[in-house]
């Protein structure tokens, strides 16, 4: 007999699976956060050089003076970067892989862009993750569907009987308080005689509104808060990825999990200490985890979200499991599979094989500190040119009076001479060279520039346009690659994500507003494995010739329209819309509906009306060609029997020439009086004979035999 496991065996056997699970758990914890501490150290001191705290004072009677390059170098490119993903109303395009898939294709880019752009604020969630990207390494955004519960309180005055009792019968309203205001009504009733009664005229209700969230949602997560395997080469493929954060209890709560469980753990469980710097030092003012407050859903908990590959299911194969636990010792609460990283990662040079690479403010930072120290010694130069020190003669010299600095204040000595000026000269001015070879290493480093970005009129001063469009594409070309390193590793990614939460979370249809327009989009039918292939247009060629081109495309088609028609098979009125489009795009307007119809709908023509087509034409042509050769051969072969009666006409009359001819002859030689009008009366007589044989039909094909004169 099969021995069959109790419920208490298998809580037991899924026990003794999570403990060995929450080991390694811990194991793999606490290396990716001792990988996460050495990077932080970086990501602090980055930030600091970023906010101008660094390189710090190194004598108290040194200059403050901080130079800021990390600031401006990232401030330079950072709105460039925003206007290749902002510039236009769609962030992203899903392609269609076939003919078929058009419709769906335009269909998804629509409401995918809708839930970045308008349910979330997909601005300045990629704005906070470019910035953490070109200052702290990596920036990541989190993706993920939100279903937990929403409370809002609402007060509702002067209602009536039926608003009430519509709002009352929402199953998600809950009434907190009801009040009716009463009048005295006066009624007759069927026996004639007068009530007076209070019946309420209106209502004030104050409600509490529950709701689930129910939508995709972005969020960019600092830095210190992920934790990755130091041996990953990239974030989809790493054994274990982690997000941690400080949560309140209520949270957690409405995230779904048992409030008595949630503070048992509360206060369990704190920032370590490099986490705990990096923080501050994004803002100075910050104290994590120092809330204590007294109230207990809003006491903190360390919540994580671990994503690790094990092998859950014991078939031999790690799968990728979501694991969330609660307090510092991995208290396991909740295990699920996850088929898809929600995580996506942004870097601006990204290192081959290895997981985190460099930004922007590893290469300025050694300038920073060297152009900082260089202005500090030149303004400590200035400062002892201008303010030199004093050589005195001990006691006959008022020392309050040699260190008052103030200007034209007397220095009482008793004997002259007693106080003498050590002269400093300035040599501040030989380090003004080095800066500029500082500048001018900057600019390699960073692709920025001040010619690039048209401060500087005297570089480009007697430059020849070849020139100057040599020096703008080469500090776009960095500008455009850190965009190509944005869209390839962290947007693809990440829309990817978006795409599949939708169609595996989404379990009804949704209208959204596009164009004035409300279209209704049922992710439900989408295919979750479609493989989706997300194109962000970045090219070598500003925006300046992008649109000398298309408006050179424009007369193409319009030239295409003029010649060939509406129907032509060059180009269709929906394709010249596309152009005008772009160009207005790329003129700055994001909304193109303001001034043209993006979707074009040709209205059906007149048959009669209808210009023909290449095909028609051609055949056409070939009609007519065939029609005048038969013309032509019509005339041909009435020519030919012109002709031919012509010459019959001819040797007739020859014939009957020569006849006389041999009569007159005749008759001169014989005597004879032949007449020619009796030999004319002898061959006509036979030519009816011949006319009478047709008609009648007795010709047996062939001629009748002639007499012979």
């Amino acid at each position: 007999m099969e021995y069959q496991k109790s419920d208490e065996d298998l809580d037991l056997q899924q026990e003794q699976d999570y403990t060995e699970l929450a080991s390694i758990i811990k194991s793999e914890m606490d290396d990716a956060q001792d990988f996460s501490e050495e990077l932080g150290q970086e990501r602090s001191e980055n930030t600091d050089y970023y906010l101008g705290e660094e390189p710090s004072d190194t004598s108290e009677l040194q200059s403050e003076y901080v130079s800021t390059d990390v600031r401006e170098a990232v401030l330079h490119i950072l709105p460039s970067i925003m206007r290749v993903f902002f510039g236009t109303k769609k962030v992203v395009d899903f392609v269609p892989t076939s003919e078929e898939d058009v419709p769906l294709a335009e269909q998804q880019t629509n409401y995918i862009n809708y839930i970045i752009n308008q349910k979330n604020n997909g601005f300045q969630v990629f704005y906070n993750a470019f910035k953490d990207a070109l200052i702290r390494k990596a920036g990541f955004v989190k993706a993920y569907y939100d279903d937990g519960l929403q409370v809002t309180n609402h007060t509702y005055t002067g209602l009536s009987e039926i608003q009430k009792d519509a709002l009352i019968l929402d199953p998600n309203v809950e009434v907190v308080s009801q009040e009716a205001e009463m009048e005295m009504v006066e009624t007759v009733n069927e026996l004639g005689e007068t009530i007076v009664q209070e019946t309420p005229v209106s209502f004030d209700l104050k409600i509490r509104r529950i709701t689930t969230k129910s939508k995709v949602c972005i969020d960019a997560v600092p830095p210190e808060e992920v934790l990755i395997s130091r041996d990953a080469r990239t974030i989809e493929t790493a054994e274990y990825v982690a997000h941690r954060k400080i949560c309140p209890v209520s949270d957690l709560v409405a995230m779904g999990y048992d409030r008595e469980e949630m503070l048992e753990h509360a206060g369990a469980g704190k920032y370590d200490n490099e986490t705990y710097n990096e923080t501050v030092a994004r803002n100075p003012f910050a104290e994590p985890d120092s809330t204590d407050r007294p109230d207990d859903d809003m006491q903190n908990v360390l919540y994580v979200e671990h994503y690790v590959l094990y092998d859950l299911d014991d078939d031999g194969i790690a799968e990728r499991i979501k694991v969330c636990t609660i307090g510092n010792g991995c208290r396991i609460i909740n295990v699920e599979p996850c088929d898809v990283l929600p995580i996506a990662m942004f870097q601006s040079d990204p290192e081959p094989h290895t997981v985190v690479g460099q930004c922007m403010a590893d290469y300025l930072k050694g300038i920073q500190s060297a152009k900082s120290q260089i202005m500090r010694d030149t303004l400590d130069s200035l400062g002892h040119s201008i303010f030199p020190r004093m050589v005195i003669t001990e006691g006959q010299v008022n020392i309050d009076d040699v260190l008052n600095t103030d200007i034209g204040q007397p220095i009482r000595v008793r004997t002259p001479g007693a106080v003498q000026p050590l002269s400093v000269p300035f040599v501040g001015k030989d380090a003004f060279p080095v800066l500029n070879y500082l500048d001018s290493v900057k600019e390699d480093r960073t692709g920025t520039s001040k010619a690039s970005a048209g401060l500087n009129a005297d570089a480009l001063q007697s430059s020849t346009k070849t020139a100057v469009a040599a020096t703008m594409s080469a500090s776009q070309g960095r500008t455009e690659l850190i965009c190509r390193h944005f869209a390839e590793t962290g947007m693809k990614p990440l829309f990817k994500i978006i795409y599949n939460l939708v169609v595996r979370h989404q379990n009804q249809e949704e209208m959204f507003r596009l164009n004035n327009e409300f279209i209704p989009v049922d992710p439900r039918y989408w295919d979750a494995d479609k493989d989706v292939e997300i194109s962000v247009a970045i090219s070598k060629t500003s925006d300046e010739e992008k649109g000398q081109f298309l408006t050179q495309l424009v007369q193409i088609q319009k030239e295409a329209f003029q010649q060939m028609g509406g129907n032509n098979p060059l180009v269709t009125p929906q394709q010249f819309s596309n152009t005008l489009a772009k160009l207005i795009e790329l003129a700055g307007f994001k909304d193109v509906n303001q001034f043209i119809n993006t979707e074009v709908v040709v209205p059906p023509q007149d048959p009669s009306q209808e210009k023909p087509s290449g095909e028609e034409l051609l055949a056409m042509a070939e009609s007519e060609k065939a029609k005048a050769q038969a013309n032509k051969a019509i005339l041909d072969a009435e020519n030919d029997r012109l002709k031919m009666m012509m010459d019959d006409d001819f040797k007739r009359d020859q014939a009957n020439t020569d006849a006389l001819l041999k009569v007159m002859e005749l008759n001169a030689k014989y005597g004879t009086e032949l007449q020619m009008s009796e030999i004319n009366a002898y061959l006509e007589r036979d030519k009816e004979e011949i006319r009478q044989r047709n008609k009648n039909g007795s010709i047996d094909g062939n001629l009748p035999n002639t007499t012979e004169i």
